[in-house]
């Protein structure tokens, strides 16, 4: 008997708009693949792995190339059909680092979700079938990127919502876009710490903080 694999259909790229037809395998990896090839090509996959104040942290790719342009449309100009982008090629790996975890996202202000029309962390884990819950509020109304250096370290009011204690004894994975100071990652972290998690882990998509360290070091040999 001969194997047939999974027919290959045409689909609408979520980011470019053009009209494509996936490879089988990405089928058999992705099963509904959202980004044709050549958006694919420009994808750099740069996995990382390493510990944020004591924390196991896992990042996608560093704040550049075109994950970087999907979250600007994303959330800067409210393309929302990008939500399950994101982790559309990393899910298979998501799902075998975090086995029995439950996905929180951290806080954004309500003045921003109030702007955007949406919350766009928890929309990514919905659009991405991930188990999670919303449990974090934040007080502070100044947008992060608004602010300068040291600003940004200064407490935000992140707090656990009184649904919260659901969380108690549970493994967790705090979730967010970009650290670049890792401030509210950490007081998210704490937060959560308070009520009595089980464990802490991070998955967060993009590392602003390492691309400088990278960008300083290649420019001492250029």
């Amino acid at each position: 008997m001969r194997f047939i694999g999974p027919t290959s259909k045409q689909s609408f790229c979520r980011s470019c708009f053009k009209e494509f037809r996936a490879p089988p395998y990405r089928r058999i990896w992705e099963k509904e693949p959202l980004i044709c090839q050549d958006c694919l090509s420009q994808l750099k996959n740069e996995l990382s792995f390493r510990k944020v104040e004591g924390i196991n942290v896992y990042f996608l790719c560093f704040y550049d190339g075109i994950m970087k342009q999907w979250l600007m449309n994303y959330k800067e100009a409210g393309d929302s059909e990008l939500a399950p982008v994101f982790f559309s090629l990393y899910l298979p790996l998501i799902h075998l680092f975090f086995p029995f975890s439950l996905f929180v996202p951290c806080p954004s202000s309500q003045e921003r979700i109030s702007k955007r029309g949406f919350d766009h962390l928890p929309m990514i884990l919905e659009a991405s079938h991930l188990p999670y819950r919303a449990v974090l509020k934040k007080g502070d109304k100044e947008e992060q990127k608004e602010k300068k250096g040291s600003e940004r370290f200064a407490k935000k009011g992140i707090g656990v919502k009184e649904e919260g204690k659901e969380l108690i004894g549970k493994r967790i994975v705090l979730f967010d876009d970009v650290l670049t100071t890792g401030s509210t990652f950490l007081q998210s972290a704490s937060a959560l710490q308070g009520i009595g998690v089980r464990s802490i882990s991070g998955l967060i998509l993009m590392d602003n903080q390492k691309l400088e360290e990278r960008r300083i070091k290649g420019s001492l040999f250029n």
